[in-house]
């Protein structure tokens, strides 16, 4: 059954190159203006991330992106963490008139795209913006700030310095990404909306983080300490963060932004080679999510492998498998994110005559009879089983029909 899991890495590997060779197939942020230079679109992308969850993946990224854009774009301009305290009027984060809980609100108004699709999200025509776990959500993105504070909050050089420091390493990009949740996700946990209010509290606390985070950093010792306990279990735990630098490597926009955003910074053209190889991509964890852990798609999956009845998410057992297998494996696991657009056309709809796994075993299957093979054409499978709009590559490049 081991072969038949290789085949089904092959599958998914498929429709994931299908999926970012289409700009149709990928949502992109809406900047509240179009001159943004590439470090500020990366760290838009950074930021609405940590917002991203249990929300509209669009509505973060259009509403959002808006709001957030313009706030990294202010900081920089006037090298300011005001714009962060609830207490100023300069802030983006505002109170709410009746109980104690907060806002972000832009400076600038609406653009053509939230008028369009998002009137509930304009208030005296600036743009209200409020992420399902905002207390949360409001510390990652306090304390990420004031860390980059160092680094004039460019984004970018800490990247570049994380990279360096670490790109001898067989696992460089697990490193950095290690690196990345320090400065952002490190021991956030659930605060209350009252802490809010009190910005000198927040800031100094924030201080202390970055303190603490910068030791751990540039020390090599407590480093390798540090991330052998987060590689263990919390690794597979950081879907955002994995979402987001996986964008970095292999989106057709945010991978553009990236490279020039590390390119201004000097970082040498053989390191940019190195860090957009497919080895690093083979390095990314699946983030896991509802999709890929889908009980019929498991099951179907590793039915007969020595995986079939374990517990553990499959983003470990995608890692374990490839490990053990990688050198006979084309695709590797992060491929298998694109469940979330697979599982739920697929699956749940119990599409299983037409799909090309069952198609492995089933010589019944009837995928054959949605493949048109004609170039001129949009490939059916793939529009069918994940909405990619992508023509077809003819039936003698084609491992699906």
């Amino acid at each position: 059954m081991n072969d038949r899991l290789k085949k089904i890495f092959e599958i998914m590997s498929f429709y994931d190159n299908f999926r970012w060779s289409n700009e149709n197939n990928y949502n992109s942020i809406n900047f509240f203006r179009d001159d943004l230079d590439d470090d500020t679109k990366i760290l838009t992308h950074w930021l609405c991330y940590i917002m991203d969850r249990q929300i509209s993946y669009k509505i973060v990224w259009d509403v959002g992106g808006f709001i957030i854009s313009e706030l990294i774009y202010n900081i920089k301009e006037y090298n300011t963490l005001t714009l962060l305290n609830p207490n100023s009027s300069e802030a983006f984060v505002k109170p709410e008139l009746k109980e104690r809980k907060y806002f972000l609100l832009s400076h600038s108004n609406a653009n053509e795209k939230i008028i369009k699709n998002y009137k509930n999200y304009i208030t005296n025509k600036k743009v209200r913006f409020k992420s399902r776990f905002f207390p949360a959500d409001y510390f990652a993105i306090l304390y990420t700030f004031v860390f980059l504070e160092n680094y004039d909050f460019y984004f970018s050089k800490f990247v570049k310095e994380v990279y360096l420091r670490n790109k001898s390493e067989n696992d460089f990009i697990k490193r950095m990404l290690f690196s990345f949740y320090l400065v952002t996700y490190y021991d956030i946990k659930q605060p209350s909306s009252n802490l809010l209010s009190d910005f000198e509290r927040n800031i100094n606390k924030a201080k202390e983080r970055r303190d603490e985070i910068l030791q751990i950093l540039n020390n090599a010792n407590r480093f390798e300490k540090e991330y052998k306990k987060f590689i263990k279990g919390k690794i597979f735990e950081q879907k955002r963060a994995w979402c987001s630098l996986r964008d970095f490597l292999k989106s057709p926009e945010f991978k553009n932004y990236f490279k020039n955003a590390l390119k201004k910074e000097k970082l040498p053209e053989k390191d940019l080679s190195n860090l957009f190889s497919y080895q690093s991509l083979t390095q990314l964890e699946l983030p896991g999510d509802i999709w890929n852990n889908n009980s019929k798609f498991r099951e179907c999956i590793l039915k007969g492998t020595e995986y079939e009845d374990s517990k553990e998410p499959l983003n470990k057992i995608l890692r374990d498998f490839f490990d053990k297998n990688g050198a006979s494996i084309t695709g590797y696991p992060e491929q298998f994110d694109v469940t979330f657009d697979f599982v739920q056309r697929m699956c749940e709809l119990d599409n299983c005559d037409i799909c090309p796994i069952d198609k492995i075993n089933n010589k019944k299957n009837n995928l054959n009879k949605i493949c048109i093979n004609d170039e001129s054409m949009y490939c059916p499978i793939a529009l069918v089983s994940c909405n990619y709009k992508n023509d077809c590559i003819g039936i003698n490049k084609c491992n699906l029909a």
